[in-house]
Parts: C-alpha cells; sequence; structure tokens
C-alpha cells in the first residue's frame, strides 16, 4: 500500500460527522491531489519529503448540497489545510498536523 497511486476513501476524522451517504476522497499522482469533499471535487498540488506532506492551495467545485454534507466539506477542507504529515498504519492512510494529531483517516478504496 503506497500513498500514490491509491484511491483512498475518508473512514474516520476526530471531531467530523461523516454524513449519510457522502464519501470524501483523496488520490495522489504526480505530485497533484484531487479527491471528492463529499459533495464537490477538489484538486490541488502537494510535496512529499519523507513523513512531512505538504498539501498546496486547494481549488473546488462549488455546487450545493444538503446541509450535513457542506458541514462536512468544510471540515474535511479545513482538516486538509493543517496536514503536515502522513504514514500508512495497519493498511490505512493517516494524516496528521504539526503536533502529529491525527486529522483524518482513509482506507484504500
Amino acid at each position: 500500500m503506497a500513498l500514490e497511486g491509491t484511491a483512498w476513501v475518508l473512514d474516520s476524522a476526530p471531531g467530523i460527522d461523516l454524513a449519510a451517504g457522502a464519501s470524501p476522497s483523496a488520490a495522489f499522482s504526480e505530485g497533484r491531489v484531487a479527491g471528492s469533499t463529499g459533495c464537490n471535487r477538489f484538486t490541488g498540488p502537494f510535496a512529499l519529503d519523507g513523513d512531512r506532506l505538504e498539501l498546496g492551495a486547494i481549488a473546488s467545485t462549488r455546487m450545493a448540497c444538503a446541509p450535513p454534507v457542506m458541514a462536512l466539506e468544510q471540515a474535511y477542507l479545513e482538516a486538509l489545510d493543517r496536514v503536515a504529515h502522513w504514514r500508512i498504519e495497519d493498511g490505512s492512510l493517516m494524516l496528521s498536523d504539526e503536533q502529529g494529531k491525527d486529522l483524518l483517516r482513509f482506507a484504500a478504496g
């Protein structure tokens, strides 16, 4: 299992309610990350340096969705903005902040 070349689907995120029917995702390839917020599509640049992961400015589409899905989208994008480290643990992708606090956990999709 590798960061790049795997389709990752959000499995859990501390403090974020996963709205029913919404499946935030991320795929990393050739310096770009792209995926779904559960409502809209997003893309942006990323850079790796060992376990460090720097995500650049994220662009996304702007469709309106049900309020719970919009809340999930906002929380997901805010969490992505705080990502500083990555690791694969028991087949899951873990993204954490500068202090090592886990923000997002993905399962291989």
